[in-house]
């Protein structure tokens, strides 16, 4: 377990140094070629930077016990931060688009290709090359911070490949008469673009770690699952009913069950047999990536089941 948050701060580390680096030279490099593409890039490196900050931060909070404020974890801290990752993301997002929008209104923009097309070779490459990094190596852990860092990273990614695309094609644009008409409109046009593509995943990311702040169940086969083999038991042990509650927060997935059984069941009676139960379900969800919280109780009244 050490080893895998130990695993986990550094790449979140690597996440904050690579925003830095990309925050500066982006808002730089776009002032001085006028080109408001890899100013959203350079912006979005920084809003980047500083929710890597508070990844990093939270990671390290989350890990410290804290039984008498946080008696049931801190687990809802990592999908309420991601929340606020990305809507952060999408006002940016929405920011860009507009103003892209009123730039080709108003007749495009002015841009220095040469300088603007530097930028675009250096930073794809880079960039690229520290998504591919974080996403492979954050396989090794199951984190949803590291995995909304790949996805940050990705979406940067999809920017700066989009950025060199649209600047090759000013480029060859000015080599051709007819077309140097349409070289101001190609900036605006590439952010209007990219927003178009980013605005899916800020919803679709603030949507899932809404379900988990909620306690619904988590999206997949996993919740059927578990109540599939909740009924097997419940018939094995000629339960009248079985409750099945499952979500999933942060990295624990939650499981309770409420068996009801006969009056004067020797199940409610025996103790060793409802821990045997117990064993058993414990043992199936040792299947799944997650840390498991589990409550399995018992009750011959079917009011404190449901």
């Amino acid at each position: 377990m050490y080893q895998q948050l130990s695993h986990e701060r550094h790449l979140l580390r690597i996440s904050v140094y690579g925003a830095l680096f990309f925050a500066i030279t982006g808002i730089v490099f776009g002032i001085l070629s006028g080109a408001q593409m890899i100013v959203f890039d350079g912006l979005y490196s920084l809003v980047s930077l500083i929710l890597s900050m508070i990844s990093l931060f939270a990671s390290h909070y989350m890990r410290k016990t804290d039984v008498k404020n946080f008696p049931f974890g801190k687990d809802k801290i990592e999908p309420l931060v991601i929340i606020i990752k990305y809507l952060v993301i999408l006002i940016l997002v929405v920011t860009s688009f507009t103003e892209a929008t009123m730039a080709i209104i108003s007749g495009g923009r002015e841009v220095d290709i040469n300088l603007a097309l530097s930028y675009s070779v250096f930073g794809t490459l880079l960039c690229v090359g520290i998504t591919f990094y974080i996403k492979h190596r954050a396989k090794q852990v199951q984190s949803g911070l590291l995995h909304a860092e790949a996805n940050q990273w990705l979406m940067d990614s999809l920017v700066s490949v989009g950025v060199l695309i649209g600047f090759l094609l000013s480029l060859i644009f000015g080599l051709m008469p007819g077309l140097n008409d349409f070289i101001p409109y190609i900036d605006p046009i590439m952010v209007v673009i990219v927003s178009l593509y980013f605005i899916r995943v800020p919803i679709s990311e603030i949507g899932s770690s809404l379900r988990e702040l909620l306690d619904m169940p988590p999206k997949g086969k996993v919740p059927d699952q578990i109540k599939q083999y909740v009924k097997t038991i419940r018939i094995e042990h000629e339960f009248i009913e079985a409750f099945t509650r499952v979500s999933k927060v942060g990295q624990t997935l939650w499981v309770e069950v409420d068996f009801v059984a006969e009056a004067e069941s020797e199940i409610t009676e025996t103790i060793s047999e409802q821990d045997e139960i117990r064993e058993q379900i414990h043992a199936y969800l040792s299947q799944y990536p997650y840390e498991i919280w589990l409550t399995v109780s018992f009750t011959e009244d079917r009011k404190w089941a449901i």
